[in-house]
């Protein structure tokens, strides 16, 4: 013990700068003599409160036990030295303190001089990061995913949890302090080594697609996630692992059924464009021999003759004109169906439509052996008068068809509501009920005997209702069964009647007679000579021609009102003849018709842009042919 009789003022000195927490006790009672500021800020006493009174009866010792033990061993003559303790300040709070003691003189009294440091916040701290290290290692063995921590010196396994030691095949034992490059889960080197460099690069790595390998050889695709952290003192990698092997496996059927779905898809718009030239030359093939023997045929009838030759001219305008509405019905259905038809609307007016085409199958015999009747009103649409006229026309046919010579068939209009209706009833044969359902079905017919009587394709009624749905209508079929007839009723949205209307008919009734100067360019000898001795015998004046080129010669000598053009000439072609006669300032108030078997919505696009007024298809009846020629130039 010092026995300097001048160290008891020096003590009061440094115990009174000291940042260090003390307190003076003396030997004999234990009572605190003295205490620094330090002692004071961190109970929170004041000096008078703790002078005179022991650490025991300031409550101060959370276990008084160490006290004791401390004084015993200052009492045998060795110090205390660095023993953690906890000690209760005045608000009840608990300051966790190393504490050091030893016995001193202080003003000639043995004393016990304590010295504290109050390591609270650190052992809190320490409190923490071990709870926060226990709650890490709870989540990451409890994770279900596969989770490894590595090495990033040299890469062995430092921990891993359940879902890494059953995804890997290994045990845990077998794991721990081995690399995954010394258990042969990398499948390949260059996917390690550039998730190292990212690693070192970046401290993480993001959703890294790897190649695994299992320790039964199975190969897997992982997506790994990884973090460098400090684990037991060093640096690690944390990583975390999902098998997307499945959802690969998944996405890469999905990818070959895509490709599979866009090869078809392209299969079948390659056959598609395929099917559409197809048709289109179809048409023309076809259309070109039917215009020209539809045009022999009006020539012959309008020649004289007896009896027979008038009936078998007859007999020949019949099957021709059930030829081309067999054609008709094939390529328009080929189109409607496809969605590639082109309505011209205006306003047509359904009484007068019925009554034409009634006319029309008059003039051809084919009502003569039936009794047809039209009644009803006069009722108006917005539609397409050709597209309308071929449903009309279609149910007709239909009716005759199905009607015994002697039967009835009655066609009736009306507005019903903000409908026009027109219906088509028979005293015919009538639907059975279970065809009735799908009579407008492609290819649907009533079963027919092996000469087939009554003709036909089974396509006029499916192309009745789609002509009908894409003007906005609906067409409905009734038949009260076998042997009762039947009734197939139309309805469209209807529309005021125009106030120009009677005007308009007036002026094309008086256009009609009108004599012509008609170019007529066709490379068909055939149809270019019938087309001919037709316009001549209705009182035109007629020059041909067999291509473009001597087409546009002979314009400026013959100066025609009206050319009409094929448009599938050899060389230059009908629309380039157009272009050219549009371009002239001589020729450009001609008026062009197109007259082709190219039939469909983009060839008469095409023609309309080329400079062409009027597009029409073979065969021309002699009807539509007076129309045409009868309309002033432009």
């Amino acid at each position: 013990m010092p026995s300097d009789p001048g160290f008891g003022e020096k003590l009061r000195t440094v115990f009174g700068l000291s940042p260090t927490i003390l307190c003076l006790t003396g030997e004999s009672d234990g009572r605190i003599r003295d205490a620094n500021d330090a002692f004071l800020s961190t109970t929170g006493y004041r000096r008078e409160e703790i002078l005179g009174r022991t650490p025991v009866e300031l409550g101060l010792w959370v276990d008084p036990s160490q006290r004791d033990d401390g004084i015993r061993e200052l009492k045998a003559g060795r110090p205390v030295r660095n023993i953690e303790c906890r000690f209760r300040v005045k608000n009840g709070d608990v300051r966790v303190t190393v504490i050091s003691a030893d016995i001193v003189q202080f003003d000639g009294e043995a004393c016990i001089l304590s010295a504290l440091t109050d390591i609270t916040d650190r052992t809190r701290a320490e409190e923490a990061l071990r709870e926060s290290e226990r709650r890490f290692m709870v989540a990451f063995h409890a994770n279900p995913l596969p989770m490894s921590i590595t090495s990033l010196r040299d890469h062995r396994h430092l921990e891993v949890n359940d879902a890494a030691i059953r995804h890997g095949g290994y045990s845990r034992e077998e794991m721990l302090g081995q690399s995954k490059m010394d258990l042969g889960f990398w499948v390949t080197a260059e996917q390690r080594e550039e998730m190292l460099r990212l690693l070192h690069q970046e401290g993480r790595v993001r959703d890294f697609e790897v190649a695994f390998r299992t320790r039964a050889g199975e190969e897997r695709r992982l997506l790994v996630n990884s973090e460098v952290i400090t684990f037991a003192g060093e640096p690690a990698v944390l990583s975390v692992s999902v098998d997307i092997t499945e959802r690969s496996q998944h996405e890469a059927h999905v990818r070959e059924r895509r490709e599979e779905a866009e090869t078809l898809a392209r299969s079948l718009r390659e056959e598609t464009r395929a099917k559409d030239e197809f048709l289109a030359m179809l048409g023309h093939e076809l259309r070109n021999p039917l215009g020209t023997l539809s045009n022999a045929v009006a020539v012959l009838g309008r020649l004289d003759g007896d009896e027979t030759m008038r009936h078998v001219v007859a007999i020949i305008g019949r099957q021709t004109g059930h030829l081309a509405r067999l054609v008709d019905d094939l390529l328009d259905v080929a189109r409607v169906t496809s969605g590639k038809v082109d309505l011209q609307r205006r306003a047509v007016e359904l009484h007068a439509l019925a009554r034409r085409c009634l006319d029309a199958l008059a003039q051809a015999g084919r009502t003569e052996r039936h009794d047809v009747r039209l009644e009803g009103e006069a009722v108006h649409v917005h539609a397409d008068p050709a597209r309308i006229e071929q449903v009309v026309n279609n149910l007709l046919d239909n009716a005759l068809k199905y009607t015994p010579p002697g039967g009835r068939v009655w066609v009736t209009t009306e507005v019903v509501g903000d409908a026009a209706v027109l219906r088509v009833r028979d005293s015919g044969q009538g639907i059975r009920t279970d065809l009735l359902g799908r009579v407008f079905d492609l290819f649907v017919q009533e079963p027919q005997s092996l000469d087939r009587s009554r003709g036909g394709l089974g396509l006029g009624l499916a192309l009745v209702k789609r002509l009908v749905e894409l003007h906005g209508g609906a067409v409905a079929a009734w038949s009260a069964g076998p042997g009762q007839g039947s009734e197939f009723t139309v309805r469209l949205p209807a529309v005021t009647a125009p106030a120009d209307e009677a005007a308009g008919a007036e002026g094309a009734a008086s256009a009609m007679v009108v004599p012509r100067r008609v170019l007529v360019v066709e490379d068909s000898p055939d149809a270019r000579q019938s087309l001919r001795l037709l316009l001549e015998m209705a009182g035109h004046h007629v020059e041909t021609s067999e291509d473009g080129p001597s087409g546009l010669a002979k314009l400026g000598a013959f100066r025609p009102d009206v050319a009409l053009i094929d448009l599938g000439l050899p060389g230059m072609d009908g629309y380039a003849v157009a272009r050219e006669l549009r371009r002239r300032p001589d020729t450009r108030a001609i008026r062009l018709v197109a007259v082709t078997g190219y039939g469909q919505a983009e060839d008469r696009r095409r023609a309309l842009a080329a400079g062409f007024d009027q597009h029409v298809t073979k065969p021309v009846d002699a009807t539509m042919l007076d129309e045409m020629l009868g309309r002033p130039s432009s």
